[in-house]
This record gives structure tokens, C-alpha cells and sequence, in this order.
């Protein structure tokens, strides 16, 4: 790392990737150029201590005091990742370990509201020391819309990197939308397994949409993650809706946040058929058991002891987003209350446009 001394932090693993920026990235034929990468000292120790109290990764970025440029070292991504890999085999050939790369053991995906942050405490949970979890990352959310593979290999052997000898695997839950970019992450790593969270369509649906809890606007306009787009919608939910005769500007809110919640289930569907195995689908009800009894031993290949299972319920008992033990965290069951509780225009969007693909998707579900 001497022989590089501006880069000295980012070579020694002392410091981590918390962004990239690739709006000025530019394709050369030996692959791509303009793309700067963000790096950042994160308290990992923090967000293993007690995943449910950072449940995101811009909360780990927040509290490590990496949001301003003076803890930033900003450096080309492209140049960065071939400097690193350099020195990576030096070491390697030296026998030493100082630091590696770890390969990603497994991405989540998700429908959104499903539990997806469940399943990213419970993989910390079960090995904190072990186990490395990126939970809605801007660099990997990034990287999946620049639609460059490439780019996607080189922020993931970043992010991988590590100095502590006892991590041995990396997860990546990803966001909602990066569903509809599966196929970056496939092309990229093709090996790799992934899942893609979903859940009953009113219980989804309600997480959104609740009326004793959601925002209305003064022109009646419901504001939820779900009707983000409503300003200007994708292609395929214009395609989506189309091919159920209706129109995307007629549809009222609570079919807007269907038409979209559907658009990343049948994104899903698409890379599942094209798998071969490596994606499986995981339907929230009995989420914890599917994790420990299937998903995590059998599908990601990591050992489940007793120690790591009584763990994964220690966390689970918490409400996911918990932030703070200030208030009432204790996690409640609750797909009896949200099907109780829903309205007839939630159930009907539901059924319009969300029940082909959760029927579809339990096709290919553990």
C-alpha cells in the first residue's frame, strides 16, 4: 500500500465504498471510463452489535459521519478497482492475508414492505462476525442502473474487500427497484444464488396503503413509495397496465400502487424462469423458518448452528426498522389485522393486478 500513499486507506481495507457516481461514464472497448467511487470508514461494528437499529446502509453511512466530503476520499472507480485487484494478488502471492476479496454469497430482492429487511438482520444476526450485509446500498444501487455488468463486478470487489479475517460472506440486500435490473446482477455473477422476497398482494398492499396511516395530499393524492412514479411511469407499468385495457393516467392510486408492485413481481418472474435454479422465490408467511430450515443452509450454503438460529429469533422478535429502543420496538404478526383492515379499492387492485403474478411466483417458491 506504500507504493500507493493517496490510496493507502482504500489498499489497506481501512476504508469502505459508501457511493458511486457513474452520471459521467463513458464505454471504451476495453470497458468504461468517468465512473467515480466514494469511500468511506463505516463502523461495521455498530450495525452487527444491533442490525434492527441501522436497518439501512445510509444509516450505517450517517452514523459512521460519512455523509460530508471530509471523511470522503473520491478516486476513479475503474482506475481503483485495477489498482486493488493489483495489490490483492501481491499479497496473495506473498502468502498473506493483510486483505481479500470476499465473493458475494447471495442477493436479495423483493417486492418491497415484504420483510426483505427481516431477512438482511437475520443473515447479520445469525454470524455477525462472519457475515458481511449490505442493506440498500447506494453503490450497488448504482451500479444496477448504469446496466453495466462490468461495472457491477468491479463495485462488488469493493465492496468485498475486507481486514478482518474472521468475515467470510457478503449478502447484498438490494432495493425494490433494482428487482427490475436482476438480470445485470445475473449476467454478472451467474453463479451466485439470490432470492426474491414477496408476499400475499392485500397484506403488500396495505403495508403501503394503509388508511389509518398514510399520507394524503390536499388533492386527495395518496403519497406512498409505491405511487413515486405516478409523475412519470416506466415502460413496462405503461405495458403492464395495457395489457389489462386500461389507460395509466385513469387509474386511481391504490391501482397505481398494484400496476407497479406487479411490475417488480413479473420482473422477477422473467429472471426466475431464466435461473436455472440459482433464484428462488420466498413468500414472507413463515419467512424466519424458510430462512434457517432452506434458504440460508441450502440455497446461500451457509451453516446454521444453534447458536446462529437462537440468534436469528433474538432479532426477528424486533420490528425490523426499529432505529431505536426509545419507543416500543416489539415485532407483532400482523397479515390477519392488514386483511381485516383493508378496503374494497385495495382489494380490487389487488386482484387486478397483483394476483396473476403471486400465483405465478408460488410456483417457484420454497
Amino acid at each position: 500500500a506504500d507504493e500507493f500513499p493517496i490510496w493507502g486507506e482504500i489498499m489497506r481495507g481501512e476504508v469502505h465504498l459508501v457511493n458511486i457516481d457513474a452520471s459521467g461514464i463513458r464505454m471504451t472497448k476495453d470497458g468504461y471510463i468517468g465512473a467515480k467511487a466514494v469511500f468511506c470508514k463505516l463502523d461495521w461494528d455498530a450495525y452487527k452489535k444491533d442490525p434492527p437499529s441501522l436497518p439501512m446502509f445510509r444509516f450505517l453511512v450517517s452514523t459512521s459521519g460519512c455523509e460530508g466530503r471530509r471523511n470522503q476520499v473520491v478516486v476513479d472507480l475503474a482506475q481503483i478497482t485495477e489498482k486493488t485487484k493489483a495489490y490483492d494478488k501481491s499479497l496473495k502471492l506473498q502468502n498473506r492475508s493483510d486483505v481479500r476479496a470476499m465473493d458475494p454469497t447471495g442477493f436479495v430482492f423483493h417486492e418491497s414492505r415484504v420483510g426483505s429487511t427481516l431477512v438482511a438482520n437475520s443473515l447479520t444476526a445469525m454470524n455477525p462476525a462472519a457475515n458481511r450485509v449490505y442493506s440498500e446500498s447506494n453503490p450497488i444501487n448504482n451500479a444496477l442502473k448504469s446496466d453495466n455488468p462490468q461495472l457491477f463486478r468491479d463495485v462488488v470487489y469493493l465492496m468485498g474487500r475486507t481486514n478482518r479475517i474472521e468475515e467470510e460472506n457478503m449478502f447484498f440486500k438490494v432495493s425494490s427497484i433494482g428487482s427490475k435490473r436482476i438480470s445485470v446482477m445475473r449476467e454478472a455473477f451467474p453463479e451466485t444464488p439470490w432470492i426474491f422476497v414477496y408476499r400475499e398482494p392485500v397484506q403488500t398492499m396495505m403495508s403501503h396503503l394503509d388508511p389509518a396511516k398514510v399520507d394524503v395530499q390536499k388533492n386527495g393524492r395518496i403519497m406512498a413509495v409505491c405511487t413515486r412514479a405516478r409523475r412519470s411511469p416506466p415502460r413496462d407499468l405503461f405495458d403492464l397496465v395495457e395489457q389489462q385495457g386500461r389507460r395509466v393516467d385513469e387509474l386511481s392510486d391504490q391501482e397505481f400502487c398494484a400496476a407497479h408492485l406487479a411490475s417488480l413481481c413479473e420482473s422477477a418472474l422473467q429472471e426466475l424462469k431464466k435461473s436455472n435454479h440459482h433464484g428462488k422465490a420466498v413468500e414472507y408467511d413463515g419467512l424466519i423458518d424458510k430462512l434457517l430450515d432452506d434458504i440460508i443452509p441450502n440455497h446461500f450454503g451457509v451453516t446454521v448452528d444453534d447458536k446462529a438460529r437462537q440468534r436469528v429469533f433474538e432479532v426477528s422478535k424486533t420490528y425490523s426498522k426499529a432505529k431505536t429502543r426509545s419507543v416500543d420496538v416489539n415485532w407483532v404478526e400482523d397479515s390477519e389485522k392488514k386483511e381485516a383492515h383493508s378496503t374494497p379499492e385495495i382489494r380490487g387492485a389487488s386482484e387486478l393486478f397483483l394476483s396473476q403474478s403471486y400465483t405465478e411466483l408460488k410456483k417457484y417458491s420454497v
